[in-house]
């Protein structure tokens, strides 16, 4: 009963372990992806200022007559 007892309080604390392990993993892929989330939205955001830009310098551009056959 001793070694039983033993051996369900070493399984207990590798769990525990390793739990801990799990809850620090999470919080770094947790930070790593909010961080990726706020670069994607930035570059979203910057692609789009940038189709605008293109876009109104296409606006811009003399129309040329087109030719008929």
């Amino acid at each position: 009963m001793e070694k039983e007892l033993e051996y369900l309080e070493t399984r207990v604390s590798a769990l525990i372990t390793r739990v801990q392990e799990l809850e620090t993993q999470n919080n770094r892929f947790a930070s790593a992806l909010s961080e990726a989330l706020k670069e994607n939205a930035e570059l979203t955001f910057r692609i789009n200022e940038t189709r605008n830009r293109v876009a109104a310098l296409v606006e811009r551009l003399p129309k040329v007559p087109e030719e008929t056959p």
